[in-house]
């Protein structure tokens, strides 16, 4: 009797515990303060270990970056990278735990998309560092990885912002061959995602195939495309400005409860993740470098991904969920019947608490990642970025200070915003 009544007090004290982005709102209110620093050392202050360790380094890498660490970022970012390798080989108690208790009782390992980004944001690190090379070191490593996850159990859709990515190191260190094979995988990965094809990426199949002499893909993809190929002359051979905006911050985790039916017709309570959008104070922004305007494209939509990821197995997780739901019932009638009504009930409680969802995830990634390149003669410019409301109404400026362009290298920018107050 005693052993039933300690673990149910047990259990009854893991359900108690914050969930990892029930903690996290001083954090996001500092970074809606655009103040990432101050947003740092709140986090430092309690540096997650156990089972939320990833998560931890995962968001100090990022806060890191955005506080202009990116050497300190890569090395809280590899140290993480290390502790995915190591929790790939789960422990059997941790799964005993998440069979017995919730998903939250398992370390978290991340999921499939976050883990690529973790790769992303290294080779950004690395650019802005003016380490090419290095960046170019982490692309084949990402490349490896999609290669492993789409041939994994979740067979994961090739990651095409990744791929897009990949291509421009691959430009940036004169290897066209190679970022055409990238911006290929871009292409293919984009139409698989049932996303429109941007511009940009459309733009560099054309003059890529054009100055590889790769005249039938060249024609073939004029065809598709219906594009005029005039802009092709005037970028080969000058300097490129290229941004990337990260705007926002991707949707947080919470959990809900819903009733579904058992195989046998039992209707039973579970609790699943749902994502819960965080706003973006924006719908459109374009990129002034001197004299001349662009628009910036929506090239990675984190939120979308996100969601898609946690629908793709959904089916699976409401399965592990119903058999879980069933086993505590059973523990709970087994103590009734050693330990009487007091027991069951104290067993029935217990289960009904533990029973939350798992809402960990990676909580500094932005929204959605915009990009734009435009190519520029030689020269020094002032650079800026126009962020626009529903209406057209412009919302704010944000300065990208004094751009130095050279024929035929690529200047790399990178702006993170995560709230914008209005224009007074």
């Amino acid at each position: 009797m005693h052993k039933l009544y300690t673990l149910g007090l047990l259990v009854l004290f893991l359900s108690g515990c914050a969930s990892y982005s029930n903690s996290f709102q001083k954090i996001e209110s500092l970074l809606v303060q655009q103040k990432p620093q101050e947003a740092l050392v709140e986090l430092e202050k309690n540096p997650a270990s156990g089972r939320d360790r990833l998560l931890y380094l995962l968001d100090k890498a990022m806060l890191q970056r955005m506080s202009g660490l990116f050497a300190e970022s890569n090395t809280t970012f590899e140290e993480a990278k290390e502790l995915i390798a190591a929790l790939r080989a789960t422990s059997l108690v941790e799964q005993a735990g998440a069979v017995t208790i919730n998903d939250s009782a398992v370390s978290y390992e991340g999921e499939d998309f976050e883990q690529v980004l973790i790769h992303v944001y290294e080779a950004l690190n690395y650019i802005e560092l003016g380490q090419l090379d290095e960046a170019r070191v982490e692309a084949l490593q990402v490349d490896e990885r999609l290669k492993q996850l789409s041939e994994g159990e979740d067979n994961l859709k090739d990651d095409a912002f990744t791929r897009y990515l990949t291509g421009l190191i691959y430009e940036a260190e004169y290897e066209l061959d190679e970022a055409m094979i990238a911006y290929r995988k871009a292409y293919e990965a984009y139409q698989g995602e049932s996303e429109a094809v941007p511009l940009l990426l459309k733009k560099d199949l054309l003059r890529l195939s054009y100055q590889l002499g790769l005249m039938d893909e060249f024609v073939k993809y004029k065809k598709a495309f219906d594009m005029d190929d005039g802009f092709i002359e005037d970028a080969i051979g000058r300097g490129e400005v290229i941004v990337l905006f990260h705007a926002g911050l991707a949707p947080i985790k919470r959990s809900t409860s819903v009733f579904v039916n058992t195989d046998d017709g039992v209707p039973v309570r579970i609790s699943l993740p749902v994502y819960q959008s965080r706003r973006l104070a924006f719908s459109s922004a374009r990129l002034t470098v001197g004299e001349v305007t662009v628009a910036l494209e929506v090239m990675n939509d984190i939120d979308a991904i996100a969601r898609a990821s946690l629908e793709s197995h959904k089916a699976v997780m409401v399965a592990r969920l119903i058999a879980r739901t069933m086993a505590k019932a059973a523990i709970a009638r087994q103590a009734q019947k050693q330990g009487g009504e007091f027991a069951g009930l104290l067993f029935d409680v217990a289960a009904f608490a533990t029973e939350t969802a798992d809402t960990r995830s990676w909580l500094t990634l932005p929204k959605r990642i915009y990009l734009s390149r435009l190519p520029m003669d030689d020269g020094k410019y002032q650079a800026s970025l126009s962020l626009f409301g529903q209406q057209g109404e412009l919302i704010r400026k944000v300065n990208l200070g004094l751009i130095t362009v050279e024929s035929g290298e690529k200047t790399f920018i990178e702006k993170t915003v995560i709230a914008l107050p209005s224009i007074q």
